[in-house]
């Protein structure tokens, strides 16, 4: 197995399969259950603390009343003020802005007193009180400027009063008060008002009363309302309002619509008196202009003499008499115009209404005017809420500048076009007078005057019916809006989520157990199991040796021919299919990478299930450095392997202890600790003690050293016809596998072969599960 393939090993290794999740989940079945009914358990204390939320929602029609039409109105020359740099927006966004803004809302706090706040703790969670409460608090103060809580409880007749805090930090108040009695108290004069339906109901329940500056009040019942355009097609508008308590949600939503309706209202009386007052003005100077007419006329009649026009003048004036009506129709326009450019020049430094002439004939200057004052009125109001400082003020301003100039502009060019219309008209009229020369000239005067009075008449009787006009509209109290949908909703509340925070709870219950044993197998580099050696190297596994009880050490022989418990049939196993790794195989050495893994007992055990086969097996202690074997049978043995490789002893029945750990396995021990072990075992004695035994034993099992100790293993392998290399699982680190398969390929042992000890078959976790191989059926004890 080459780099390339050992990286991609182990990037397989880092994957998570289903088959890895769900050996997590069957081998710590226990702690996810404990742990779903713990965050189950959580789950349902968090929503017995939730206060319960309800949702309550309303529809209204918003109405476009044409370019003269009020608030909403929209005029003809959005064209005409884009082309002079005036943008014009959704006049239902704008009404969406105000429907959520804070002076609407601070009138609706006012209005049904939510400065002031009743909350009281129903098992674990707050309830708020409303329209259900044992009492009210009046205070003598419309206003607070200075935020305080107090908490009081029902007793008897009175109120227990206590725990005042204000901004001041604690107060020392305790007191019984009784209802319906003014008393002074550290929050300022009030009155407990009872409520004798649910006096019994709350009887020594503690109450939390807060009491708020209207500023805050507004702020926090402002946050929850919401304003949206229900379809981009039309001006229907959708309000939504979440709160605690469904009686204070739709008051509040009603009290929202009747304080938009009655801003709608003030916004158009201010137009319409802004327009009176122009039209009262400039009837007491028609009225004085005419009268001064009239009195001319009087005069000159009296003083000439003058009855009517004479009758052979009548030809003529018929001949004018369209002529002259143009004239004067022209004039009167003239002076209207005249008017309404004075009013604008003088009018010009500040930001002032326009009044709203509907005579003009020329329809742009009214849909200008109109859609000046719109702005203005929507300037006014966010000033009032944000300031002269706002940015959104700003813009609008300079807005107003530039429609007001446009406006000016296009009304002066109207002044030219009646001016030159009137020149015209008088030419036309100076042509027919040329005619009547032989009038006499006290006529032709007469003739003037009256046109001057017919002007004046004209403008007066013009004035006197807009005055009419606008007292109309002061009286009506109608707003351009609709109400759809009263204030709707279901008596279900929309928060906690019940059904999501359980399934989240149960998701948690599932995912905390499993990052936790996923994390510690993930941070585990020990070998897990038979998985991870077929991973990383392709070396055979003859068997794996069941975790053993505990209590059971390296010198306990747990194999037997009548047991048939899972240690027992994973040795049967191994013999079993030694067969396949070398079927003449009689010389097996057992080694591993590290002192502790289970070496010594394997090798004993193997050894004795062989002799259960009816073999006779020699166990040869060849770690001649530690002398395990020779230990766990005493020291009483001196004499062993070592002294026949030094050629001290040559008769092998003076070394070899007879059935030493079953009737059919004798033992070879270590022997004498020499000075130089490795020089020892290269000595070709060896070859001729194997050579020997194998002559008397059907196999012979060698306990050496652990290869990556010492080089006694690599030696003493010469003479091996298989190596069974222990790995103990939870022992060795993974990453030393490769270099394992590395001295497979590079055969630097004979016939390699891993035995997998300690493992936890039945516990299955990730990275480990192979199945096992049924051990255990019919399993007795021993």
């Amino acid at each position: 197995m080459d780099i390339q393939q050992t990286e991609q090993l182990r990037e397989a290794d880092d994957m998570l399969s289903l088959r890895d999740i769900l050996d997590i989940f069957t081998a710590h079945w226990k702690w996810f259950i404990l742990s779903i009914i713990l965050c189950l358990a959580l789950g349902r204390l968090y929503l017995a603390m939730q206060p319960r939320i309800y949702k309550r929602s309303a529809v209204m029609l918003v109405k476009d009343d044409g370019a003269g039409g009020g608030r909403t109105s929209r005029g003809g020359t959005d064209a005409l003020m884009q082309l002079n740099g005036v943008m014009s927006g959704s006049s239902v966004k704008n009404e969406l802005y105000i429907l959520q803004s804070h002076q609407i809302m601070k009138e609706v706090v006012r209005q049904l007193h939510l400065d002031v706040t009743y909350t009281y703790k129903k098992r674990l969670r707050d309830i708020t009180l409303y329209d259900v409460r044992p009492f009210t608090v009046q205070f003598d103060s419309a206003e607070t400027q200075h935020p305080f809580t107090f908490k009081a409880m029902v007793s008897g007749n009175n109120v227990h009063v206590y725990d005042v805090v204000t901004t001041n930090g604690e107060v020392a108040f305790d007191k019984f008060i009784p209802f319906d009695k003014k008393v002074q108290t550290p929050f300022g004069v009030a009155t407990f008002v009872p409520d004798e339906r649910y006096l019994k109901q709350f009887d020594g329940e503690e109450i939390r009363i807060m009491r708020r500056t209207i500023e805050a009040a507004a702020v926090a019942f402002g946050a929850p309302l919401a304003a949206a355009e229900i379809d981009k097609e039309s001006t229907l508008v959708g309000l939504t309002y979440t709160d605690q308590n469904i009686a204070r949600a739709t008051d509040i939503l009603n009290a929202v619509l009747e304080a938009y309706k009655r801003s709608i209202i003030i916004d158009k009386n201010l137009i319409a008196k802004s327009t009176a007052e122009f039209i009262d003005e400039r009837i007491q100077i028609i009225s004085k202009d005419l009268s001064r007419v009239e009195g001319e006329l009087a005069a000159f009649k009296q003083s000439n003499r003058l009855v009517g026009l004479k009758e052979d003048a009548n030809a003529y004036l018929q001949q004018s008499a369209a002529a002259r009506q143009r004239s004067i129709q022209l004039e009167s326009q003239v002076g209207v115009v005249q008017f309404l450019l004075e009013d604008l020049r003088n009018n010009s430094a500040g930001f002032h209404l326009i009044p709203s002439l509907g005579g003009l004939t020329d329809a742009g200057i009214q849909s200008q005017i109109s859609k000046y004052n719109d702005t203005m009125l929507e300037h006014n109001r966010l000033v009032e809420s944000a300031g002269e400082a706002s940015v959104k003020v700003r813009q609008l301003e300079d807005a107003l500048q530039q429609m007001r100039s446009a406006i000016i502009a296009s009304t002066g060019a109207y002044l030219s076009s009646l001016n030159l219309q009137l020149g015209r008209a008088k030419q036309e009229e100076a042509g027919l007078s040329s005619n009547i020369a032989a009038v006499p000239q006290k006529e032709k005067e007469i003739i003037d005057i009256s046109r001057q009075q017919n002007i004046k008449e004209t403008l007066y009787t013009y004035l006197l019916n807009k005055r009419e006009e606008t007292a109309l509209q002061l009286a009506i109290t109608e707003a351009n809006i609709r109400i759809v949908e009263t204030p709707f909703g279901s008596n279900t509340p929309i928060s906690p989520r019940k059904k999501i925070i359980m399934l989240v709870a149960f998701l948690v219950g599932l995912l905390l157990p499993f990052a936790f044993f996923y994390v510690r197998d993930l941070l585990n580099m020990s070998v897990r199991g038979r998985r991870d050696i077929e991973d990383f190297t392709t070396i055979p596994i003859i068997g794996e040796v069941p975790h053993r009880k505990e209590g059971v050490d390296d010198a306990e022989i747990i194999v037997g021919e009548q047991k048939t418990d899972s240690v027992n049939e994973a040795f049967r196993v191994i013999r079993f299919n030694l067969g396949f790794i070398n079927k003449d195989a009689k010389i097996l050495m057992f080694t591993s990478t590290s002192p502790g893994e289970g070496k010594t007992f394997v090798s004993r055990n193997f050894a004795v299930t062989l002799a259960l086969s009816g073999k006779r097996v020699l166990l040869i202690d060849a770690d001649i450095r530690k002398r395990t074997q020779s230990r766990l049978l005493g020291n009483r043995h001196s004499h062993g392997l070592t002294s026949y490789l030094r050629g001290g002893i040559t008769d092998l029945d003076q070394l070899i202890v007879k059935e030493s750990i079953h009737e059919r396995v004798d033992l070879l021990p270590a022997g004498a600790t020499p000075p130089n072990p490795s020089e020892l075992l290269l000595s070709d004695r060896l070859e001729t003690l194997i050579s020997e035994l194998k002559t008397r034993y059907d196999y012979i099992v060698i306990d050496s050293v652990p290869a990556q100790a010492v080089a006694d293993a690599g030696i003493v392998n010469r003479v091996a016809e298989a190596t069974i290399y222990v790995v103990r699982e939870g022992k060795v680190d993974r990453r030393f596998l490769p270099e394992l398969e590395r001295l497979y390929k590079d055969k630097k042992f004979n016939h390699l072969c891993i035995i997998l000890n300690d493992a936890h078959i039945n516990k299955k976790q990730y990275g480990y599960g192979y199945g096992g191989y049924g051990y255990g059926y019919g399993d007795k004890k021993s």
